[in-house]
């Protein structure tokens, strides 16, 4: 036997003395011995080993600081050792994070992680969607449906808001709430997702009437049509007339007028900062300014409020069959 080998063995057998007896410290000071002299060695896949065992073995007894510290080695491993991450690594970092309370070590662990998973677009979202869950059951509905908007994942978020809406919502704000989320995803260039959300809602809320077209929601008759135009390519003259036509319903919240100057600059190629532009005519009409758009997501989670006030979350689980594309021919006169 090598003498490296040795002390590992000696340690091994201090570590499991010390996960028998529950002497938690020691325990995690052994691992993290070990996680360097592995590290030390380029043994990354055994300091994996090691600290995805401690990491569990101490946040499944309370010890919180400790536990989400070996978590975040995790993260340093992968840095370290530039591996290639898969849903393997995503489940493991969040079955980590489901044991994790709500702590400021929690934070940091997010934070590491979300750096990590930057570069791979599909984990990213869905660590983000895992992350929207436990916050749903936290209840912390901001940072839930912040969470649920960056996973892209337009069946999750339209789930998300029929339950926040039951919960929280009037009758009257059905509309409201799913409407914010569908101009988001827009103006994030996120169609796919936005078509998504909007067919996850309007067809599961059971408070809901058949649809589209709506007989007593117009707002909901106005996002359709425009996912339609989009969809289409339609022209900038026909995005106009939707918006005159719809402009009571629009006025019922401030934002949307900023959210449409984006959705006009991105899909109908609206000028940028053109004063006299017949959009910009229609958006005086509805009270918002051209340079509005350009502070369009500068405002943080918490400043996005539901309808009422109540907690609607901001800024997604994987679609259970491919949302129809709205396709309905149908002309906007023939709809309130």
């Amino acid at each position: 036997m090598s003498g490296t080998s040795f002390k590992l063995s000696k340690l091994q057998q201090r570590l499991e003395a010390a996960i028998e007896e529950k002497r938690f410290y020691e325990a995690h000071q052994i691992y993290k011995t070990l996680y360097f002299r592995c590290t030390t060695r380029r043994n990354y896949a055994e300091a994996l080993r090691y600290l995805y065992s401690g990491a569990e073995f101490l946040l499944s007894n309370q010890q919180w600081e400790s536990g989400t510290d070996l978590a975040c080695l995790v993260l340093q491993v992968y840095a370290k050792s530039k591996m290639d991450l898969t849903e393997v690594q995503l489940n493991q970092l969040c079955g980590l994070l489901n044991k994790m309370p709500a702590t400021e070590e929690r934070v940091a662990f997010v934070c590491k992680a979300t750096a990590i998973l930057k570069p791979h677009k599909n984990l990213l979202c869905g660590f983000n969607e895992q992350l929207g869950r436990l916050f749903w059951l936290e209840g912390s509905f901001c940072e839930a449906r912040f969470r649920f908007m960056l996973s892209l994942n337009g069946y999750a978020v339209g789930s998300f808001l029929i339950a926040l809406h039951q919960r929280y919502g009037l009758r009257s704000e059905i509309d409201l709430f799913i409407t914010q989320a569908v101009l988001q995803f827009l103006c994030m260039r996120q169609p796919s997702a936005a078509i998504q959300t909007f067919y996850t809602y309007t067809r599961g809320h059971p408070r809901l009437e058949p649809g589209p077209p709506f007989t007593r929601f117009p707002l909901l008759n106005f996002i359709w049509f425009l996912l339609l135009v989009i969809d289409r390519t339609e022209s900038f003259t026909t995005f106009c007339v939707l918006c005159e036509k719809y402009r009571p319903q629009i006025n019922r919240d401030s934002t949307y007028a900023t959210y449409l100057e984006t959705i006009g600059r991105q899909y109908f190629g609206t000028p940028n900062s053109e004063p006299n532009t017949m959009f910009s005519r229609i958006l005086k009409m509805f009270g918002g300014s051209v340079n509005d758009a350009d502070d369009l997501f500068a405002t943080s989670s918490s400043d996005v409020a539901g309808p009422s006030g109540h907690p609607d979350a901001q800024n997604v689980i994987s679609s259970p069959g491919s949302t129809r594309s709205p396709g309905a021919a149908m002309q906007m006169e023939d709809v309130d």
